[in-house]
């Protein structure tokens, strides 16, 4: 996904921007004011709160990596206010590092995974022992209302959905999720719990040595 991504939840206008090479960062707006999930790059998050005329009002976090982080220097300075834009739930769901953060908003039915859980896969972890702690995480993630969007750090779509289908090539879901990306990347994308549950092998794991056993294929993938 190489444009930005305009999406709107009730009262919520969610602006999802794509940065560096694969990555996602998202300005969360209710009117003029913005909170932003990761801090990749800080140039295109200042294009777009200029174009958009917003305050930039906090900056939210899933996990230390550069890639996640290398703008906030640049951002955190911007921030200007400490209005609420929106109801903030925040879960525990390390693994990929020890301590990644999803965040929750209820209201708007949206949850930013980070790099726990990517359109369709999950992110690599550095030990057996993370993989179970990751596993774990999932099952919490996968716990929230199936019409939940899910909102990730990259545009890793159509490699985990080729992964799906090795695995399972009569996987139905996958394979239209494949084919959907071709004509509306955003769409196939950003899909709720329910699709992620449909198409995603991760959350198919009937148990941690499973799970263990097929992000480490999917590390040979």
């Amino acid at each position: 996904m190489n444009t930005i991504t305009t999406l709107k939840r009730g009262a919520i206008t969610i602006h999802a921007i794509p940065v560096l090479n694969d990555n996602l960062v998202y300005l969360v707006c209710r009117e003029d004011a913005a909170l932003l999930v990761d801090a990749g790059e800080a140039a295109p998050v200042k294009a777009m709160l200029e174009s958009e005329q917003l305050r930039l009002t906090g900056i939210l976090s899933t996990h230390r990596h550069g890639d996640h982080t290398a703008g906030l220097s640049k951002l955190q300075p911007l921030v200007c206010s400490s209005a609420t834009v929106a109801s903030v739930h925040t879960i525990s769901v390390p693994g990929h590092t020890p301590d990644d953060l999803a965040f929750y908003l209820p209201d708007a039915g949206v949850v930013f995974t980070g790099d726990a859980l990517i359109n369709g896969a999950c992110g690599r972890v550095p030990s057996a022992e993370a993989a179970v702690t990751l596993y774990e995480s999932l099952q919490r993630l996968a716990a929230l209302p199936d019409d939940t969007l899910v909102l990730g750090g990259h545009d890793y779509l159509q490699e985990n959905m080729r992964f799906a289908l090795a695995e399972n090539p009569a996987c139905t879901a996958a394979r239209e999720r494949l084919e959907c990306y071709r004509i509306d990347a955003p769409g196939a994308i950003f899909a709720t719990i329910a699709e992620e549950k449909s198409t995603n092998p991760f959350l198919q794991s009937a148990n941690a040595d499973d799970f263990a056993r097929l992000r480490q294929r999917k590390d040979r993938f």
